[in-house]
């Protein structure tokens, strides 16, 4: 039985692919970045705790140790780059490549298959071999050529928005790397893609409908923070403050709507647009955190009424799993992994990806029902709970080819 080899930079989607190969018997090598083998666990045993914490979620038991290859010269020239002051993205670009080609050149050595997600893939798959290995991709973008035309549609209506996709050399997709991921589906024998809209955005690129799986993320072993949320109407928001995550849309929306007077929109987020942020500050009720700790995020999830992100353009969106694992019903568009995961009685609520007013009535109408609503939270919970990590790595290894 002929084995894959996978490949990826940092702790992609928890290493549930590689750990789903390695189940299966059909893991043949996972090549990464920097990975804690027990010698880079004792070299760095004395490390600062930051280094320690970060090395902390760097491996996993599932993977056998002697099956990872680490790439670390390509982990040291891209630290090197960064501080040296080159953008992330065009440093990620280029070695994106050099991940590509291992797997080319190992499958090629050990007659294996290639699994690989769409960043890493094209030169693996369209390397020559003396077998014929399956190409595998995972697609875990929505196709860029579909994401750029719906930022950029939003983008003439609120043209002071979109810093982070459009205003600078940090823009996800440029040029090289650009193209790579626009063509490396045409060249897979299967694609799997984490959500409905992903697997759409392909379809609409030419890509064959019969060839693409959806198989969407999972969570498992969430450490659920137990307090109950007060009878006042608290929404939280979870990610990179930008214009992909709809962020303008919400804070728009949560202006113009007519809501009770201790009602609080909490912004938690690492990076915030300048454009954003100049319109949250004229917005009254809303408290922006950054720096928040694992326990405090918990904790933001279980005391808060309603999480929002409606998203214009999401691969997935695992923060919304989170947020349903801690009983906090969510609100976010189609365009999203939440039509895969329920529906209304599940607590997932849908707005429309950048319509203003029908957010801003959705988010009225929630303010009406949700708080005390005991009965919606539970029933958030056990929406997530059907979506386990187990679960995930099972329809990936049944729809393998052999």
């Amino acid at each position: 039985m002929a084995r894959y080899v996978c490949a990826f930079r940092g702790r992609r989607d928890s290493y549930q692919v590689p750990v789903a190969l390695a189940e299966s018997s059909k893991l043949d090598q996972f090549i990464t970045d920097a990975y804690a083998t027990p010698l880079i666990r004792f070299v760095l045993k004395g490390a600062d705790s930051a280094v320690r914490n970060k090395l902390a979620v760097r491996s996993d038991p599932g993977i056998p140790e002697n099956s990872v290859r680490c790439l670390w010269t390509t982990t040291l020239r891209e630290h090197l780059r960064h501080k040296i002051g080159f953008a992330p993205s065009l440093t990620y670009s280029k070695s994106d490549r050099e991940f590509s080609i291992a797997a080319a050149k190992r499958a090629a050595a050990t007659r294996s298959n290639l699994f690989l997600y769409s960043s890493y893939a094209l030169e693996a798959f369209t390397s020559h071999y003396h077998h014929t290995p399956h190409r595998v991709l995972f697609q875990y973008h929505p196709h860029s050529a579909f994401e750029k035309s719906i930022l950029s549609t939003d983008n003439v209506r609120y043209p002071e928005i979109g810093e982070s996709y459009w205003g600078n050399n940090e823009t996800r997709l440029s040029g090289r790397a650009d193209y790579r991921e626009q063509e490396c589906w045409k060249h897979a024998d299967l694609i799997f893609c984490a959500s409905t809209f992903t697997r759409n955005s392909l379809i609409e690129a030419g890509a064959n409908e019969r060839r693409c799986l959806v198989v969407p993320y999972g969570t498992e072993g969430t450490e659920v923070e137990e307090l109950q949320p007060t009878e006042s109407f608290k929404v939280l928001f979870v990610g990179s403050g930008g214009q992909r995550k709809g962020l303008h849309h919400l804070l728009l929306a949560w202006q113009r709507a007519s809501l009770p007077p201790a009602s609080q929109l909490t912004l938690i987020c690492r990076v915030l647009d300048h454009g954003i942020e100049r319109l949250a500050a004229k917005i009254p009720r809303i408290v922006i955190q950054r720096g928040v700790s694992a326990r405090e995020l918990r904790k933001a999830f279980a005391s808060s009424t309603l999480f929002a992100m409606p998203s214009l353009v999401e691969g997935f969106g695992q923060v919304y799993l989170e947020a349903l694992a801690h009983g906090c019903p969510v609100l976010g568009t189609p365009n999203t992994c939440l039509p895969d995961l329920g529906a209304e009685r599940d607590g997932i609520y849908l707005a429309s990806p950048g319509d203003v007013d029908e957010l801003t009535a959705k988010i009225e109408s929630l303010a009406k029902v949700l708080p005390g609503n005991d009965s919606i939270r539970t029933a958030s919970r056990i929406c997530a709970s059907r979506f386990t990590w187990k679960r995930f790595r099972a329809a990936v290894c049944d729809n393998l080819l052999d």
